[in-house]
């Protein structure tokens, strides 16, 4: 009697768990999703990623192009040469790029006026390739070597004139041999992968071919 008693409870427990599991979920909100192709010109209006007072409303994104390539051919593309007494990563470092997904893309300001909103621009900061189940980050470093003409980093945001656009090389890098974390050549190409571009209240993505 006892044991019945105590399956009755446990039943009883598991049953309430998933109820309140069922409540809260039902009452979550998931972002309508949009999905774009390269080439698409992708218009950010006043969408953003995490912050209220991120203004990317009048700026637009197109991916242009894209390849994967491991580390040494990114820097040749780039005529970047290495210092073989300071490299910019040792190989036995877990932030080796062994591989770069570089993106060619171009980003504009459709306004038509100055926008003097403080925090008004793109900031490449909050940009991922994300897959199934991995994400790629982009290295301020390789960040600088795709964009020797610019003076700001990766971590700054920027700000376009109003009715002009600018191209940018975004590096986004993963390590197959890596013990942190790896991720293999072979899953990124058989995935489909995706920039997103924006998080609330409207998801946008690019799909990466």
């Amino acid at each position: 009697m006892k044991k019945i008693a105590i399956i009755l409870i446990t039943i009883s427990l598991l049953t309430g768990i998933g109820a309140r599991i069922w409540y809260v979920n039902k009452e979550v909100d998931i972002p309508p999703l949009a999905t774009f192709q390269m080439g698409e010109e992708v218009a950010i209006e006043k969408d953003i990623f995490l912050d209220d007072f991120e203004n990317m409303d009048g700026y637009t994104v197109t991916v242009n192009q894209a390849e994967i390539i491991p580390y040494q051919d990114f820097l040749a593309k780039y005529n970047y040469i290495d210092d073989e007494n300071a490299p910019l990563f040792e190989e036995d470092n877990i932030h080796y790029p062994e591989m770069v997904y570089d993106l060619q893309l171009t980003i504009k300001n459709t306004n038509k006026t100055d926008d003097l909103t403080e925090h008004s621009g793109i900031n490449f900061i909050n940009y991922h390739l994300t897959g199934t189940d991995f994400l790629m980050q982009i290295n301020d470093q390789l960040y600088s070597i795709a964009n020797p003409e610019l003076e700001a980093g990766m971590t700054e945001g920027f700000r376009l004139r109003p009715e002009s656009e600018m191209d940018f090389n975004l590096p986004f890098f993963f390590a197959p041999s890596t013990n942190v974390l790896p991720i293999q050549t072979k899953a990124v190409l058989n995935d489909e992968v995706y920039l997103v571009v924006s998080l609330y209240p409207n998801v946008k993505r690019i799909l990466i071919e």
